[in-house]
């Protein structure tokens, strides 16, 4: 299958005005994205997620590694030309009408009139918009100017589409109708990369997901074999003692007490046997054995959290330290 976007080795710091000292926000990155592909890529809020996204679209200049979509350098016309892009934050002319800013976006992309006037109409009709094609943006609801947004994005008939949080801010309605957008925009063959906070939606759209922390990347997750590969046993126990749940969780078995009984999850089946019947012996009694998948959800913060030497408390402050640093970044590399 064809690779449409590689990173290899990617690296990317910015230097911070008044500590005079290097922000690391991206540290030897490496994937791929494949053609056809939905392709999540998660992180919490600093984790680097957007730096990826602005160097890939060539809007800056990473420090070391190597870039390539359709084999082509980001920025260049002939990546550009074959990719379409929604920012977390877009701007539109809100003055205009939906099929007013469509048609002058279609204009930029170099379309005659007649084409650009039938292009608009026919995005308008598929993020099914069209009723609303005569009003002022100003007008529309964060959810309707998404949809707006990806019909921006899609003017020049992209083979990639490139999205930066496409369903944050929605209320359930919005989300809903931008995720059956996306879901026939996969069924036509156009190949996505998303970056996305919420997890379950992810879990529906995409075929793998990519971990980032700290501007490492952290793991790659193919969410079709999720079920097979992350399965584990839940053993569901009542008169489990305090003694005992100290002591598994002492040996690294995740417990969690629901209403009377105890859950304990074991990954090792190998050592299940033996584990039931240590318990049984110690006066606990065997409700139910069963298989638990594991979620998208459980595995990113699982990951998150196993930062070394760091709590979830620890992840939090650096953050908060990293957003505020953020906001005296310069870009020194920006073309």
């Amino acid at each position: 299958m064809m690779t449409v976007l590689e990173l290899r080795s990617v690296s990317k710091s910015y230097r911070s005005d008044f500590l005079f000292r290097r922000m690391p926000a991206l540290t030897d990155v490496t994937f791929d994205v494949a053609a056809g592909e939905t392709f999540a890529y998660l992180g919490h809020n600093g984790a680097g997620k957007t730096t990826t996204i602005k160097s890939l679209l060539g809007l800056i200049r990473v420090d070391a590694g190597n870039i390539r979509v359709f084999g082509h350098a980001p920025g260049t016309m002939a990546a550009k030309r074959r990719l379409g892009y929604l920012p977390e934050n877009p701007y539109f002319y809100d003055h205009l009408t939906a099929r007013e800013f469509l048609h002058l976006a279609a204009r930029l992309n170099d379309m005659n009139r007649s084409d650009a006037k039938h292009r608009a109409d026919q995005l308008l009709a598929l993020v099914k918009m069209d009723h609303k094609a005569n009003v002022r943006l100003r007008n529309f609801s964060k959810g309707m100017l998404q949809r707006v947004g990806l019909a921006q994005a899609l003017i020049g008939d992209p083979e990639l589409l490139v999205l930066d949080e496409p369903m944050g801010g929605l209320d359930p309605v919005g989300r809903y109708e931008v995720r059956r957008i996306l879901e026939e925009l996969k069924s036509r063959g156009k190949t996505l990369f998303m970056s996305s906070h919420i997890l379950a939606d992810v879990e529906t759209l995409a075929d793998r997901a990519a971990i980032l922390n700290g501007g490492t990347l952290r793991r790659l997750v193919d969410l079709h074999e999720l079920g097979h590969q992350e399965r584990i046993m839940d053993l569901k126990f009542t008169q489990l003692s305090e003694a005992m749940v100290g002591e598994l969780v002492r040996r690294g078995y995740p417990v969690e007490r629901r209403a009377e009984a105890h859950h304990v999850l074991v990954e090792e089946h190998f050592a299940m046997a033996g584990l039931i019947d240590e318990l049984v012996r110690s006066g606990s009694r065997l409700l139910r054995a069963a298989p638990h998948r594991v979620s998208l959800e459980e595995i990113f913060l699982r990951e998150v959290e196993r930062d070394v030497g760091q709590t979830p408390e620890d992840l939090l402050h650096r953050t908060v330290d990293e957003l505020v640093g953020a906001t005296s970044v310069k870009e020194e590399s920006t073309p």
